[in-house]
Parts: C-alpha cells; structure tokens; sequence
C-alpha cells in the first residue's frame, strides 16, 4: 500500500469483499441448517412411513404363521393337504416370500416350494429350526439371520414359529421364507430412496437382514458402514430409543442417516442418504451466488479503477512533478488544472509553489556564481540571514597566488588573459568545494578561501591544507593545457594561517557581502608571500592541528612586517586526509650558461621594485631555476626582478625570481632564485647569448 491508489483501492474493495463473503457464508449456514432440519422432519416421516408398510407386511407373516400354528387339524392333515395350504400361502404372501414350510422332530420337511432339497436335507440342522428351539420361555416366534436356501441356494431370512399341541408338546417349526433381495427391492419400490440414498433392514443387534447389495446381506452395520455404521447400531442396539437421525462419516464423505424400529418385531428400518445428495441443490445455489458476488466484485474494480483513475490522476502528476523538483531540480511547465474541486485547487497552489521554487533557484544559482553555495543557502534558508553583523569564530584562511602572472598580461591579450583565469579559477573551485571551503572573493589572480563557516567543521585546518595540496597537485595539468595551447607555464603559491576572525555580513543596508575580517587575514597574507611556485606554507596555528596528518619539507622563521615576533612556517610536502597526496621535490637544478650574462637585480617590494637595482651576473638558467650572483645578500624568499639586454633591440627583458637559498663565493654571493615568470623570448635570448 505505498500508493494512494492502493490504499482507496484496498480499503474500498476489502470490506466490500468481506461484507460479500459474511453475508453468503451467513445465508449459506442459515438455509444448511434449515435445509437439515427440514431433512430430519422429512426422514422421520420417511422412516415412519416406511416401517410402518414394513410393519404390516410382517404382521401379515406373524399372522399366518400364528394361524397356522393354532390351527388343531394342522397335525391331522395328510402331508399332501399341508403342502397344497403351503403352496397357497406361498403364492398369496407375494413375491418376496419363497417358501412356507414344517419341520418335523421326526425329520420330516413339509414345504410349499417346487424346487428340491438335498437328499440328506435335515431341517433339524436348519438355523431356523434351531433358533426356534433357542427361544426362550414363553416366547414362540422370531426371525433368523440371512443365510442360504438349501433349495435355491439364494440368501433368505426366515420367520418360524414354534408349533405346541393343547397338551403342550412340541410339533414342530412352521417358516416362511423371504428372499432378500427381492424383498429390498419391494421395500425400495413402495418408498424410494433419493439418488444414491439406501434403504436396509437390520435386527436390533446389528446384523443386516435385506440390503440393496447382496454382499452386505449377513453382515454388520457396525463394522461396514464406518463411524455412522458404529452409530447407527449402538442406536438401534438401545431398545428405548424407537428412531433417531445421525450425520457422520462414511466412505470419506458426509452421510446423513437415521432408523425407525419396526413395531411388534426386533427389527428396524435404516435409511442413509450422501449429504451431498441432499445438499446438492443449496450448493449449486451456493456456487451461482458465488459467481454473482465475484462478478460483482468485478464490475466493482473495474468502476475502482476507473474512478480511482479520475481522482488520482492529477495527484499522481502532482506526486511525479513534486518527485523530480525534490530530487532533480526539475521544473517542467506548470500542470493543468482540470477540476475546481480541492484537487484543482491543490494543483493550483502546486503550480504557484512551483514557480516561486524556480525563481528561487534561479536566484540561488545566480548569486552562488558571486558566493559561495553555503553562503546562498544561508542566506536564503535562515530568517535573519540578510542581517548585518558577525561573530567570533576559529576559522582556517587560505590564500593562494599566481606567480609572474602580472607580467604575464602584458604579453598576452584580453581573451586569453580572461580565458586564462577562468580555466584556472575554474579548476581551483572545484577543488576548493570539494574540500568544504568558502571562497571569500578572487582578487585579481588570487583566491582567498576560509575553512569553518558558515559551516562549522571541527577539521577545518585539515580541510584547508588537503585542499591547497590537492591545488597544487591539479596546476600540473593545468600547466599541460597551456602549454597545448601555447601559453607559458604557471606556477602557485598558497599559504595557511588559522586564527579568530569576524565573520557574518558586512558592508551597508544597499550593499553587503559575506566575509571575514581579522588579523589572521593578514597573516595568511604574509605567509602566502613568502612562499614560491608550487609551494604551501602553513603558519604555526595551522602546523598545530595538522600535525599528525601531515609530513613537512622544512621550516624556518621569518619576520614579516607588522608582526612583532618572528613567525615559524611549514613547508608542506605530503598529507594523508582524506587520501595520501604527496607534491613532488623540488631542487635548485639549471643549466649553465657558456659565458655569464651581466643583469640588473630589483628587489620587489610588493609589485614595484624596492631601491636602486644591483649588478649581477647570471650563470645559470632554466624555465624554472636560475642562478645569479651579486655582492650584496637578498633575504630568502623575497621576490626579484631580473633585467636581461636585449642587444636586438637595446631594451631590457624581465624574469621575475624568488631568491630560494645563498651561498658565498669568492666573486661574491650566488642566489639561487625560483622563477616566477620569465617571457618568450628570454629563452631565445639566452639561447643566442
């Protein structure tokens, strides 16, 4: 359920579907049960009605058979006058009834069938004969278990009775025969059974007398007829109970029976019945009200879906347009506004939303290409961001510096000089956002950059000094794309001061920027320019939190103007946050030149030179170390101007050095210097030199 359409879907659907199934399952139990009840009323008639048929057919046989058997001139009738009364009775009783007969103490078998017994037939061994000596006391009549006739070899039942003179002595046993399955089907014929329902007769202890299928006859309920069977007899074993109904069990399916006891006798009628039978035409019901409920279901998801797609469809438009402005920044065109119902309204106020959010950006991109994205985003996002004033806060200043690139414009034009910067300022951004700095403002060609705010970072000096390596790493493919495009090779100088600053928006009411104002400014200012082309140096507050994370070249002191004490810089060789960058060694290495070259020596002060130029001597040259030897020492790290005559033209070229390390020699003091900037045709005039 993850979209709206789901969800009104499901909780629509859902409780439709389960009203659906409660009420048919209710329905359904409530017609089962009636349906049963009206099958227990209807059995207990059925049951009634047919043992009481049964009831009287067998009254009939007890009737003749008691006739007969008080009939005094029975023992003084001829043997052929018994057999014509016995073939009367035979053919007025019907045709389920075989024979009626007499058997003799004597042996003697009188019958009213025409079919022969066995030569060595003995009607004393019959279990009629011998049931009816079994009687007890005082009871004269009963009803053998199935068995077969000795005549036609057919399974029969036969009721006997005893036969007593007046003087009470015993005559014999008159029997009349019944075969079975003619009998079921005469039982079955007057009341019949539903499909696949049956109809048996049993004596009371369980024994099947007349079965549909002649195998069961002779056998017990009990164990034929599974767990009803068991139920049925020990019912029908339970001579206070005349009927009852059972639904059980049998044959792997639901049965439903009952029993009804014949009056007068110890038998009784058993009716069974598959319930499916019964409950067939409510389950067929059951099933068309099923296929109705699910076509109605159906025809429901189908309106769902239809009126879902009407409702949702301008919310999921509205969702997919919220989505792509959330995570892409992606304002298409605004959405039309179909309905004026709370969903028009809502795409309304979207599309308004939407508008603002893009003007919004537009500005956020506009003034992010002047400050920083931090800066905009606090700025934009925080009530009091316009707000002048600051706070005291521990930032790290960076500042890094092209070197020679003065001189440098004055050889190129307009273009280059502007395409120049924006390749390099270009790659410096990217590296310097990266690390999480701010940049404050270019200045001409150097970038000053602070670490630690707006957004406060715990490692913002770690942060500034893997930036400025990172940095000067990067100028090495700057300087391959120069040199493809034919301009000179640059170099950086970058250097780290941390300290306390102002920092927050400063300037007036119509004109503000946000920056950083202090005296650690200024030092990084002074460190920067002590440093050479390639180099980072880092003040001793910076050296102090970085320590661990980096490895240095060397350190020396140095006294910079306005600061009282000396100041200790770090000359940064490799960090390992947030990866292992390491800046390649640099060495004082030049070629020499094969007669010395005689040059003015300037010592710069800032931009201009400082004083009276020095004679010198230059021995040696390369486009990045030189060596020039004067009588006087120049401090390390000060920047020089180098004027070389130009004997084609009788003008001087300037190479722009910083002096790296002196040594005293017997001429005077040889000042190894790092060049800066030396223009194109320094190199061909030192070639033809």
């Amino acid at each position: 359920m993850k979209t709206l359409r789901s969800k009104f879907f499901i909780l629509i659907l859902i409780p439709v579907i389960v009203v659906l199934v409660f009420l048919e399952t209710r329905n359904y139990r409530t017609a089962r049960e009636l349906l049963i009840d009206q099958m227990d009323q209807t059995a207990k008639h059925y049951l009634w009605a047919s043992s009481e048929s049964l009831s009287g057919k067998l009254n009939i046989i007890k009737t003749v058979l008691s006739l007969e058997a008080l009939d005094e001139n029975i023992s003084y009738k001829s043997d052929a006058e018994r057999r014509q009364l016995f073939i009367t009775l035979t053919w007025k009783l019907g045709p389920s009834v075989t024979s009626v007969y007499m058997g003799h103490p004597d042996g003697k078998m009188i019958r009213g069938a025409s079919t022969e017994l066995l030569p060595d037939y003995d009607p004393r061994q019959r279990p009629w004969y011998q049931d009816a000596l079994q009687l007890p006391k005082g009871q004269m009549d009963g009803v053998t278990s199935p068995y077969l006739d000795a005549g036609s070899g057919m399974p029969v039942i036969t009721f006997f009775r005893k036969v007593i003179d007046p003087d009470m002595s015993f005559v014999g046993v008159l029997g009349i025969d019944i075969d079975v399955q003619t009998a079921a089907q005469s039982i079955t014929a007057e009341q019949p059974a539903p499909p696949g329902g049956l109809k048996i007769l049993v004596k009371s202890d369980g024994t099947i007398l007349i079965h549909p299928d002649p195998v069961m006859v002779g056998t017990n309920l009990g164990t034929t007829a599974g767990l009803l069977g068991r139920r049925l007899t020990a019912g029908i074993g339970n001579h206070d109970i005349d009927s009852h109904q059972y639904m059980e069990d049998r044959q792997d399916k639901l049965w439903y029976a009952g029993f009804h006891r014949v009056e007068g006798t110890d038998l009784a009628l058993v009716f069974m019945v598959p319930a499916d039978s019964i409950l067939e035409p409510l389950n067929r019901l059951h099933v068309q009200i099923i296929g109705l409920g699910t076509a109605l279901v159906v025809l429901l998801i189908i309106l769902l879906v239809f009126m879902l797609q009407k409702i949702t469809r301008p919310l999921l438009n509205l969702t997919h347009s919220a989505v792509r402005v959330a995570q892409d920044g992606s304002y298409q065109n605004p959405l039309d506004i179909k309905s004026q119902d709370e969903v028009g309204k809502l795409t309304q106020a979207f599309n308004s939303m939407m508008e603002g959010l893009r003007q919004r950006d537009f500005i956020r991109e506009t003034f992010g290409r002047y400050v920083t994205k931090e800066v905009v985003e606090q700025l934009l996002e925080t009530p009091d961001g316009l707000k002048l004033g600051g706070e005291i806060r521990e930032v790290t200043i960076m500042l890094s510096d092209l070197r020679g690139f003065t001189p440098l414009t004055e050889h190129l034009g307009p273009e280059q000089i502007v395409n120049l910067l924006n390749r390099y300022f270009g790659k410096m951004e990217s590296i310097i956002t990266q690390h999480q700095g701010t940049i404050n403002e270019f200045l001409g060609d150097a970038i000053l950059t602070f670490f630690g705010a707006p957004v406060k970072h715990a490692d913002h000096a770690q942060k500034a000094v893997s930036c400025a390596v990172a940095m000067q790493i990067a100028m090495q493919g700057f300087n391959l794309q120069n040199a493809d495009m034919g301009l000179p090779e640059l170099s950086m100088g970058i250097g780290i001061n941390t300290g306390n600053v102002i920092v927050g928006n400063i300037g007036s009411q119509n004109r503000a920027k946000y920056g950083v104002v202090g005296h650690a400014i200024n030092l990084a200012s002074r460190v920067e320019s002590a440093t050479m082309g390639g180099q980072v140096l880092i003040a001793e507050s910076t050296y102090a939190k970085v320590k661990t994370h980096i490895k240095v070249r060397g350190t020396r002191m140095i006294n910079f103007k306005g600061v009282d004490e000396g100041v200790s810089v770090y000359d940064v060789g490799a960090v390992s946050i947030p990866q292992t960058m390491i800046l390649p060694e640099e060495t004082p290495a030049a070629a020499f030149l094969e007669e010395p070259v005689m040059v003015a020596v300037h010592v710069m002060k800032g931009k201009k030179v400082d004083g009276d130029p020095m004679r010198g001597t230059l021995s040696r040259f390369s486009p990045t170390w030189a060596c020039v030897t004067v009588n006087k020492a120049i401090e390390n790290a000060r920047e020089i101007r180098l004027d070389i005559n130009d004997p084609a033209s009788g003008k001087p070229v300037f190479v722009y050095a910083r002096v790296v390390e002196t040594d005293q020699q017997p001429d005077g003091i040889a000042h190894w210097v790092r060049i800066s900037y030396f223009p194109p045709e320094v190199e061909g005039l030192l070639k033809n030199l």
